[in-house]
């Protein structure tokens, strides 16, 4: 089974940032970000709703570009952060809310963006509900944008153990156990400073096929979805990572 809500307000807040956050993240998710933009196919200057927006790795980025960036997100930590990245900038616009219950009305955005595996807390269920209510917040033919780590990538590449750095002394190692029946992935993650102090975390989460997640969002109202390997346009495969395109019907 997935965490419980309770585990993921846990997990993120500000251990979150100790594992992910930094520089060179930063750069990294800037280029995604605009990518993605991109491959929604907002207009220049679009309204683009970036859900959730953990510490803003890419609504920021986004506002910058000239969009009307909108970021949501459940952690008010993780918010927190955001708001001291964007300074008094107007944009991006910035709320603390369940992304199962956006706090917009109908057909508020050009666009819409769900990166850095951000599906899979809640069970099939609740996504396929996160999935409706980001479609609900769309314009006609207006696009949501998934990239998101699948199911066939994991079974064919999943090491076991695994080890990088994160900025500032600090190294992240991640162990990692898989439930094939379930689909089912569970992660012990610790944060390992300079001085030899080690943080831990615990978390699991469901990994979907590209199959699943194609026909949850046809429950959630979706059209003509199509599935690509990378935001620049490559090939899907077992290999690669999964990006999503699906049109909200107009």
């Amino acid at each position: 089974m997935v965490d419980t809500l309770e585990s993921w307000d846990d997990f993120f807040g500000e251990f979150y940032l100790r594992a992910y956050a930094s520089e060179e993240a930063d750069a990294v998710a800037e280029t995604q970000a605009l990518a993605a933009a991109r491959l929604a196919g907002c207009p220049d200057g679009g309204d683009l709703l970036d859900v959730p927006c953990g510490y803003g790795r890419h609504v920021l980025p986004l506002a910058r570009a000239g969009y009307r960036a909108a970021g949501v997100d459940r952690s008010e930590v993780l918010l927190a952060e955001a708001r001291r990245r964007a300074g008094h900038e107007r944009w991006p616009k910035l709320t603390r809310a369940d992304y199962r219950e956006l706090p917009f009305p109908d057909g508020s955005f050009d666009a819409a963006l769900n990166l850095f595996s951000s599906l899979g807390y809640l069970g099939d269920e609740a996504d396929t509900q996160v999935l409706a209510e980001i479609g609900r917040v769309l314009r006609p033919g207006g696009r949501l944008v998934i990239e998101i780590l699948h199911r066939d990538w994991l079974v064919a590449t999943m090491a076991e153990r695994s080890w990088h750095a994160v900025g500032e002394g600090r190294v992240l190692l991640e162990q990692r156990t898989f439930d094939p029946v379930e689909g089912v992935a569970q992660t012990t993650q610790t944060v390992i400073y300079g001085s030899g102090e080690r943080e831990s975390r615990t978390f699991s989460v469901r990994v979907y096929t590209a199959t699943e997640l194609r026909a949850m969002l046809a429950r959630a109202g979706f059209a003509e979805t199509r599935c690509q390997g990378s935001l620049s346009g490559d090939p899907f495969g077992v290999d690669t990572r999964l990006v999503v395109v699906a049109r909200r019907p107009g």
